[in-house]
């Protein structure tokens, strides 16, 4: 998709993996029209994008405020990928592109200039705090631009106010509120002790699964805050039975979600616990429970090759499914390059799956168990080199 910005052409691959699969969405449009109209290039040297996604906000401001130098963050690993697909497209050398959560380890930085496409769906208190910190690390001329959609407008203005910054002008559109500000008299970001608690949903509680019970605490935009999942339970069933007597040292769990299957391995098993995935808020809120229950801070990694190869007893991967990309043996590889010889490999999907994934196995890994339950199945398989 191609987007004009500041007399500036830019072009940009969009993935079906992530948010606005299909074109440059309005909310983005509303933002940089707001930008471009009341941000004078004089004022811009640096510039953040927060949340980048494939990378259109930045680029744009790349491109359109020549000379400055933009660095980009999001929590997902594979937009990370595509905002480096994209700057490379654009000749744009980033400044950085960090796997992060919104602000963590931020504090004493300032920016020229800030841009974020807010995700609604990241919880209210987080985007209260989120609101409430940004403007600190605006710097003195700085200006700082969220977009966010129509519903929770109200209450981004509120906590924005609530920081002290200085609200310049707001754009509105059909469904989405773009908003200007400097930092008046907000604060300097000061990075909290633990970065992850505040995304914490629900407080420690005692889950049972079989014989076992551990901790585990919910997050906010992360499943099984509450309760273990149709494919967590089933997964851990899978797992009692087929590894009943063995000796599992070392684990890897691939996208982990909140940590729940990590935190069973590591009750029934003493197993220290790694873990690896795209989504870095999985990552973290997996090593949070983690500690809860009596671990070390794991490993952790947003691929499997960040893991140290022929390591581990056991991998443990819930896949990955992404719309019209068949990544099948990709997780056979990475199972194969992680496990020890007569290692186990658990991978659970939706059982519309398992037919084609059991097709695509290599010859190494033997068969051992499968079961399906409410539209889900979970196998294991011995590896073999």
């Amino acid at each position: 998709m191609s987007l004009r910005f500041r007399s500036a052409d830019l072009s940009i691959d969009l993935s079906h993996a992530l948010f606005s699969s299909h074109d440059i969405d309005a909310g983005s449009k509303l933002l940089l029209k707001l930008v471009g109209t009341s941000v004078p290039p004089a004022s811009v040297g640096t510039v953040l994008d927060i949340g980048s996604g494939t990378g259109v906000l930045g680029l744009a401001c790349a491109l359109g405020y020549p000379g400055s130098s933009v660095g980009f963050r999001d929590r997902d690993a594979l937009a990370c990928a595509f905002t480096l697909r994209n700057a490379r497209k654009n000749g744009v050398q980033p400044a950085f592109v960090d796997h992060a959560l919104f602000l963590d380890r931020l504090g004493g930085r300032e920016f020229d200039l800030v841009v974020c496409n807010v995700p609604a769906k990241a919880g209210t208190p987080v985007l209260d705090a989120f609101m409430r910190e940004l403007p600190g690390v605006l710097s003195a001329r700085g200006h700082g631009a969220v977009v966010v959609v129509n519903p929770i407008a109200a209450a981004a203005e509120a906590s924005l106010a609530a920081s002290g910054c200085e609200t310049v002008r707001v754009e509105r559109g059909a469904g989405h509120a773009a908003i200007l500000f400097r930092r008046g008299s907000a604060p300097a970001l000061v990075d909290p002790r633990d970065p992850v608690d505040r995304y914490r949903r629900t407080p420690p509680e005692t889950a049972t699964a079989g014989p076992f019970g551990y901790r585990h605490a919910g997050y906010w935009s992360l499943p099984e805050f509450d309760t273990p999942s149709f494919a967590t339970a089933l997964a851990g069933d899978v797992l009692d039975a087929a590894l009943a007597g063995l000796l599992a040292r070392r684990v890897a769990v691939v996208n982990p979600g909140s940590g729940r299957l990590a935190c069973r391995l590591r009750a029934s098993t003493g197993a220290a616990v790694d873990a690896c995935g795209r989504d870095r808020l999985a990552l973290e809120a997996t090593a949070a429970n983690l500690v809860l229950n009596g671990a070390d801070r794991p490993l952790l990694a947003d691929r499997a090759a960040g893991l140290p190869p022929r390591s581990y007893d056991l991998v443990a991967e819930y896949v990955d499914l992404v719309p019209l990309v068949d990544a099948t043996d990709a997780s056979w590889d990475a199972a194969a390059d992680l496990l020890k010889s007569g290692g186990s490999y658990l991978a659970v999907m939706p059982s519309a799956n398992r037919d084609r994934f059991e097709r695509r196995r290599p010859a190494r890994f033997v068969r051992v168990r499968d079961k399906r339950h409410r539209g889900w199945t979970a196998g294991v398989w011995r590896f073999e080199p």
